[in-house]
């Protein structure tokens, strides 16, 4: 019927609102539009040739207005018709294609100012094959983006339970592949309770199709290696799976049974060929083989890990064997699993140090993935193998030029290093031995850490990321242009891949010259939609950015230093910049051990069990042990700064920098009051870091930079303070609420509703307000709802906006993804009681502050919290969450609690009660002096009382009530 086929999507319409069709075959173009059209219009008497001005119609059936446009090219005719609402659209489509590029142009459309960060996915799944949705999974997947991947995998059964669809089978089959991918991403994430848990839903499908079984089998053992067990892969491997092996009928033809011909021949089979990179056409025999030399592939991964390095060897000899035997190896696609293979043939032969072959399988698999996927993950991560192999081989000179190479592409891609943490490991070792102070090392150093990030991050950035996708301002269009330019300049580079490697010597192609024109001019187009990008926060808060050791200088001030933690494959780095010197380090303590310290300390700060709150006296050894490690060579030039602006990493997270203390005589003396008698929760007269100086918590370099240029709020009003929700009473007879907006595959994860019924009392608000000399306002009790934050039309009018509610930053469960959110009183029947990240994304603020007082808004619930939830580490949800959240809305600085904010002694009412009555002072300052003042009484010293409140952005800004 046509050549091509788009459809036109519109980010909050969950349906099409054009299709466009480009056909070589001039012939009554018309009347194949109309075949292919489930709408039946009435046009006019002698409207056969619509033409570029277009035709108008009507849609018998809704009554709506249907606009048709036709032109010629020289490649043959454009069509493109959709509803007349969106006719600005539809004309820019019709442009665009005749044009053969993007076109650019105004849309102007109705919109509801509902935002949907899933809408665009939904659409397609409901205009074309649902199982296209998986399909975007599995991109996020090979290209090393585990969060974007789970987050399409979770949306995914909801979606296609709402499609349509023939063969019942299938589309069971597509649900259960959506559940055990998703479970696979959070695995790869290192989220291993939600991943058993999507695991063990997936198993009660009890689904006997030939390919999900074994697409489960392969995922449960990868989910096993990647909690470092591989005798239970190994266990799983050796699982039973059904026949997949066609039958040979009396004439001799082969056949398969209907569920096998339902997987393979249905959405499900095309999703699986995506993920193992197979052409849709291969049989089903072919398939098979493809799968089951994956598990061969991974069998010998779990026997090399386990110590048996031979039997190893033959697996995976088996496995490329297998896999070569498809189709005689002419399977271009099948690269990711050759190379795969032949990295581990190299790892076992490393170990039994036959290193010339070890060598050779690293170059050849690399070889093998440059010429099918240049500048993929694929290439980063076994680039980074075969480097971290010749670092270990002494040959550092050559290793680090292949690991700059990665950083290069990465960087370039404004990609970061997921999955690779390991393989990165010896690249940061070589740049920060001896913990160096030469220029060039340290900008290496400090770029490479800069493109960590941590599994908390990933998620949440994920989801802002598709929240900012499915919005309908100019920040969202231009994002979704910039995402269409990156996967048209990757097919691009593809395709010249391809056919460069096809090309015999001396032989020219027109075809790759004209490809190679093409990447240029998408290259300029999306450094051209980044640059636009950049002025909005809700761009940059999502956005991965680096900055250079030059621009951040040229942000800092004579006395501050910018303080960088990275953690990476259980180790700690630390890179400190001032602006004269520069140094980098490897931390003399493990992330374990940081991570055992931390906790340790918050333990002694507050610990809840069983709901109840203690505080014990602080473990200030542990604190001192803590500040020698961390701070390492670089302590001397810390300790000499007036502003420290700390980015954070693993366990530090968790806890402020500014409770650490390197005072050996302050702490001898604490120990000999103790031992006479005296009160040990009186630390009155430590020199804590925090004392002499203003301390800034940093998200990134960028963000740092971006909250130091920020203008200063052009509101008008003072003060908005917002809190003491309104508690349920007895909740016997309602359900609990859910984890702030999840989705249907986590429709079990709710709070329980005894979670609202301990309100924060307004007075902190009250006082604020009353301190305040300009126009204030409250939203308190039944006022504080969520519906009625997010309707407010004026919140963009304060400079400062105060919340004193409790923060929830954990899951509610066992195995439940991690929603971050503030808790509300409840509205009307939208209401959940909650403001969710994704909802505060959506505020429109212009705040020179943001205050959460509130329960662990910087840092993450308490250690049984975490532990029972089942997260490695608590604190990276909150701090990439909600505090981003508020930077993305409009806030420029944001002070967040790490724990309860304490009510004895009125300590949290008397920091505050400072901090507004500062008189020309900075926001680090005016804190500072509030906390030394409670630091200086005996009754309020200990740390609890003091340093729970960090400062995100810059603390140098001054505080927006002077």
């Amino acid at each position: 019927m046509f050549d091509r086929k788009w459809m036109i999507l519109c980010a909050d319409v969950s349906r099409a609102v054009g299709t466009a069709y480009t056909f070589r075959d001039k012939a009554d173009a018309l009347r194949r539009v109309a075949a292919g059209r489930t709408d039946k219009l009435v046009c006019p008497a002698g409207s056969d040739a619509p033409g570029a001005q277009g035709l108008t119609c009507m849609d018998s059936q809704s009554g709506l207005e249907w606009r048709i446009y036709m032109q010629e090219t020289e490649r043959g005719t454009v069509a493109v018709e959709g509803l007349a609402a969106y006719d600005d659209a539809l004309r820019l489509t019709l442009r665009s294609l005749v044009a053969d590029r993007v076109v650019e142009g105004p849309i102007s459309i109705a919109n509801l100012a509902a935002s949907d960060g899933l809408s665009l996915a939904r659409a397609r799944a409901e205009n074309s094959d649902p199982g296209l949705l998986l399909g975007q999974g599995y991109r996020g997947n090979s290209a090393g983006s585990y969060a974007e991947a789970a987050e399409f995998f979770a949306a995914a059964p909801a979606i296609l339970a709402d499609t349509t669809q023939d063969g019942a089978v299938s589309h069971e089959a597509q649900i259960h592949e959506a559940l055990v991918n998703r479970a696979l991403q959070l695995s790869n994430l290192g989220a291993f309770g939600q991943a058993r848990r999507n695991f063990a839903e997936a198993q009660g499908m009890d689904l006997r199709d030939p390919v999900q079984t074994r697409l489960a089998r392969n995922y449960a053992a990868i989910d096993a290696l990647n909690r470092g067990a591989p005798q239970e892969a190994l266990e799983i491997l050796s699982r039973e799976v059904p026949p997949f092996t066609p039958t040979v009928t009396a004439d001799g033809a082969l056949s398969i049974d209907r569920q096998t011909a339902a997987s393979l021949n249905g959405a499900a089979g095309a999703s699986l060929t995506a993920l193992l990179g197979q052409p849709t056409r291969l049989s089903p025999q072919d398939r098979a083989a493809v799968i089951d030399a994956q598990a061969l592939q991974l069998r010998g991964t779990a026997l090399r890990l386990d110590g048996k390095p031979d039997e190893a060897r033959e697996a995976l000899a088996r496995a490329y064997a297998d896999a070569m035997k498809v189709q005689d190896g002419r399977i271009i696609s099948i690269t990711r699993l050759r190379a795969q293979i032949m990295s581990e043939l190299a790892l076992g032969y490393e170990a039994q140090g036959r290193f010339g072959e070890a060598e050779s399988n690293l170059r050849g698999a690399l070889e093998l993935v440059e010429t099918t996927y240049p500048d993929s993950a694929s290439v980063h991560v076994v680039s980074a193998r075969l480097a971290g192999f010749l670092a270990r081989r002494g040959k550092a000179d050559e290793a680090l030029a292949i690991y700059r190479g990665v950083i290069a592409d990465v960087q370039r891609d404004q990609g970061v290093l997921v999955g690779m943490e390991h393989l990165m490991r010896p690249y940061f070792d070589l740049l920060a031995g001896e913990a160096t102070q030469d220029p060039a090392r340290v900008e290496e150093l400090f770029t490479a850490s800069q493109l960590l990030q941590q599994p908390g991050a990933a998620e949440t950035l994920t989801q802002l990321s598709r929240q900012l996708e499915g919005g309908s301002d100019d920040a969202a269009g231009l994002y979704r242009r910039s995402l269409g330019i990156s996967r048209e300049l990757e097919r691009t580079r593809v395709e010249i891949a391809r056919l460069t490697a096809a090309q015999q010597p001396g032989e020219t192609d027109a075809r790759i010259d004209a490809l190679r024109a093409r990447r240029d001019q998408l290259a300029g187009a999306q450094l051209e939609a980044m640059d636009a990008l950049a002025k909005f926060p809700r761009y940059r808060a999502v956005a991965q950015r680096t900055a250079t050791v030059e621009q951040l200088r040229a942000s800092l001030r004579p006395g501050e230093g910018y303080f960088k933690l990275a953690q990476l494959a259980g180790s700690l780095y630390g890179v400190l910049i001032t602006p004269t010197q520069a140094r980098g380090w490897k931390v003399a303590m493990s992330a374990q051990e940081a991570e055992d310290a931390v906790d340790t300390l918050r333990d002694s700060i507050s610990l809840t069990i069983n709901g109840v709150q203690s505080t014990y006296p602080f473990d200030i050894d542990t604190a001192v042990s803590l500040d020698t490690a961390l701070l390492g060579p670089a302590r001397v030039e810390i300790a000499s700064l007036s502003h420290l602006i700390f980015e954070p990493a693993g366990a530090m997270l968790k806890l402020p920098i500014n409770l650490l203390t390197d005072d050996a005589g302050g702490v001898a003396a604490y120990h000999a009051r103790v031992k006479a008698g005296g009160d040990e929760y009186d630390f009155t007269g430590i020199d804590w870091l925090g004392r002499d100086r203003e301390v800034s918590t940093a998200l990134s370099a960028a963000s740092f930079r971006d909250a130091r240029a920020a203008p200063r709020s052009a509101a008008k009003k003072e003060y908005l303070g917002l809190g003491n929700n309104v508690p349920l009473g007895p909740v016997s007879v309602r359900p609990g609420i859910r984890s702030g907006e999840g989705v249907a595959i986590d429709a079990d994860c709710t709070w329980p509703l005894s979670t609202w019924n301990q309100p924060i009392s307004p007075r902190e608000l009250n006082e604020a307000a009353s301190l305040l000399s300009g126009s204030t306002d409250l939203m308190t009790g039944a006022n504080f709802t969520d519906e009625a934050i997010m309707a407010r039309p004026d919140l963009g009018a304060f400079r400062i906006v105060h919340f004193a509610t409790h923060g929830l930053v954990t899951a509610p469960r066992v195995g439940c993804p991690v929603r971050p959110a503030l808790l509300t009183s409840f509205g009307d029947s939208r209401s959940d009681g909650l403001l969710s990240f994704r909802e505060i994304f959506d505020l429109h603020l212009d705040a020179d502050l943001v205050i959460l007082s509130a329960c662990d808004t910087a840092a993450g619930a308490g250690l049984e919290a975490t532990r029972e939830a089942g997260l490695a580490t608590g604190g990276g949800e909150a701090l990439d969450g909600l505090v981003r959240a508020f930077i993305a809305a409009g806030g420029r600085q944001v002070i967040a609690s790490h724990w309860p904010a304490p009510d004895d002694f009125d300590a949290t009412e008397r920091l505050f009660n400072g901090f507004y009555k500062a008189k020309n002072a900075s926001i680090g300052n005016a804190l500072r002096t509030s906390q030394t003042s409670l630091m200086d009484d005996p009754l309020t010293s200990h740390p609890y009382y003091w340093a729970g409140f960090a400062i995100v952005g810059d603390a140098a800004r001054p505080v927006p009530a002077h």
